[in-house]
């Protein structure tokens, strides 16, 4: 095999490895100034590029415009941090409720009555949800009791009615 052919089937393995990697890191970038909230500040920054350019504006140093340019950037640097803080404190109850309500598979047996599978409602996160064979039993969530709220019953197909 001549060595230019063995490059021609590498180089576009190797450049189709390089482009994987640097969309992955660029991914992963962008998804971490979305979770960290760091689109705010990176705008203001783009703001203060774009003033520096068109205005000839100094934006470090001691003057006016300058001091309130600097008051503007640490104000979107605790916007985005209260932006994560919050995401944060959202998610970590959101995980708290998923688990606080497990899901039931129960096994049928033929002495015994069904077992339902139970679950948090997707569309209202404070109804509980029995499901069984021909119906739903929906109860509503009051701290730490259920209050029953009504029935649905399925059609044929396992489908509401």
């Amino acid at each position: 095999m001549k060595p230019g052919c063995l490059l021609g089937v590498a180089l576009p393995q190797a450049i189709k490895a390089i482009t994987s990697a640097l969309e992955a890191i660029v991914t992963l970038i962008f998804k971490l100034i979305v979770y960290l909230g760091l689109y705010i500040p990176l705008a203001y920054l783009l703001y203060g590029g774009i003033i520096w350019l068109t205005l000839d504006v100094e934006l470090f140093d001691l003057s006016v415009n300058s001091s309130l340019y600097i008051v503007g950037l640490g104000l979107s640097i605790i916007a985005s941090i209260i932006l994560t803080l919050r995401s944060g404190i959202a998610r970590i109850i959101k995980l708290k409720e998923s688990r606080s309500v497990v899901q039931y598979q129960g096994k049928k047996s033929r002495s015994a009555p069904e077992a339902p599978k139970i679950y948090r409602s997707r569309v209202n996160r404070g109804i509980i949800v029995y499901e069984y064979e021909n119906r739903f039993d929906l109860y509503e969530q009051d701290g730490s009791h259920l209050i029953f709220a009504g029935t649905e019953y399925k059609n044929k197909r396992g489908k509401r009615s």
